[in-house]
């Protein structure tokens, strides 16, 4: 799966974002990578907790989504 990273990688925001308030491409990409992240979490708790499979596939979807947009705008790094 592209766009794979290990659950704890720490993830850099682009400090020039930071430093003036601005979403940069690279921020929104570090967004992005936090959110497949933290999705990936939440499917993973889910799953163990024995949840129902409507809210599987709604974080399923959300998941895949997420990742389409990291390989529509790659970080570059």
């Amino acid at each position: 799966m592209s766009g794979d990273q290990p659950a704890d990688e720490a993830i850099d925001h682009d400090p020039v974002a930071e430093e003036n308030d601005l979403l940069t491409t690279l921020e929104a990409n570090a967004r992005v990578r936090e959110l497949v992240r933290d999705t990936r979490r939440e499917l993973d708790a889910l799953t163990a907790s024995g949840a129902d499979d409507l809210e599987l596939a709604r974080l399923q979807e959300k998941l895949a989504q997420a990742e389409a947009a990291l390989n529509r705008y790659p970080s570059g790094g």
